[in-house]
């Protein structure tokens, strides 16, 4: 069974991106003067646990965190800086999206509805050596307030006789971890268009049963933009040519679940790892134009948050061969 903790969250999640920081022009704040300690967060993180832990109501794990913290699917490490981690509970919504309201600080491991789980909640600070100060269990939090609404989050909090208030403006980075298996991955990282264009892509397809499984890189080498798309194609066609989408069901949307990732996607690559921006394609159009050994690739397909994801690449193809079994065990988790 996983284990729930916060600071191991923190240290040892498969890994997220970053910060989704934008301004709010309308949301109402609280002036700072009455505050021991005030502070805009870079970056808010919800893991999402349904109610395994808590049946009957919903339970998430919350990171609000002064700065960005990069984080990739293979490791990371967190920035200087505060961190507010709270353990909440909510109203069943089985969609993973926080209900806005009001959370309080609650003692009594009651579980009820909007608190705040005091007993496994704190606050930590990080140096610029990546060291937590005190240690990574961090201070308790002896009163506390958030404050949830869209895109918005404010917390007032007591630590160490200090008030602190603190808001996030912009889009929560959020995990699912309802899965079976306990891993961590995000439908979206993005928190921008991405567009593509290249004249030295590489692209790998296996033909199964009418089915191409196509991993195309913006590069040879070990950095860019990397898509793993699965396509339908015409019956009995050996060749991946043709135009496909999501509307007519020829283009398989991403999704994920214990085994792994399934569908298309889209990656950047890093000195040959996957990176901290990804995200499942959900909507939108890819065309292949296939010529002997080479290949042309346009694309224009949407993630769950509505961002763009364009590409314009052409390159070398290679099919069936011992390099399309080597990317597709590198790329296919």
């Amino acid at each position: 069974m996983r284990t729930k903790n916060l600071f191991y969250l923190l240290l040892a999640l498969p890994l997220i991106l970053v910060s989704c920081h934008k301004n709010s022009d309308d949301v109402d704040k609280t002036p700072a003067s009455n505050y021991d300690v005030t502070l805009e967060a870079e970056y808010l993180l919800a893991e999402y646990w349904g109610d395994e832990f808590s049946p009957g109501v919903d339970n998430y794990s919350i990171i609000i965190a002064e700065n960005k913290f990069s984080m990739d699917l293979g490791g990371g490490s967190l920035s200087e800086g505060s961190y507010y981690c709270l353990d909440i509970y909510t109203p069943v919504t089985e969609d993973g999206k926080i209900p806005a309201g009001t959370y309080n600080l609650d003692m009594s491991e009651g579980f009820a509805e909007w608190t705040i789980d005091g007993t496994n909640s704190s606050y930590i600070e990080v140096d610029s050596n990546g060291n937590f100060i005190p240690d990574e269990e961090g201070i308790a939090i002896s009163e506390a307030a958030l404050v949830i609404k869209d895109n918005y989050a404010e917390l007032t909090a007591v630590i160490e006789g200090k008030t602190h208030f603190v808001t996030f403006s912009g889009k929560f980075a959020r995990v699912d971890s309802t899965n079976e298996g306990g891993d961590v991955i995000r439908e979206t990282t993005l928190i921008d268009d991405v567009e593509v264009e290249s004249d030295t892509a590489m692209f790998i397809a296996v033909i199964e049963d009418d089915v191409a499984l196509i991993i195309a890189t913006e590069n040879v080498d070990d950095n860019g933009a990397a898509f793993i798309l699965q396509v339908t194609l015409a019956d009995g066609s050996d060749s991946i040519s043709g135009n496909y989408s999501v509307a007519d069901g020829t283009l398989s949307t991403g999704s994920y679940d214990s085994e792994g990732i399934l569908g298309s996607w889209y990656f950047n690559i890093v000195d040959g790892d996957l990176g901290y921006a990804y995200a499942a394609i959900q909507d939108g159009s890819v065309a292949f134009v296939q010529e002997g050994e080479s290949c042309h690739m346009t694309l224009n397909c949407n993630d769950a948050e509505g961002y763009t994801i364009k590409a314009t690449m052409s390159g070398m193809l290679f099919t069936e061969s011992s390099a399309a079994q080597a990317m597709l065990t590198k790329f296919c988790l």
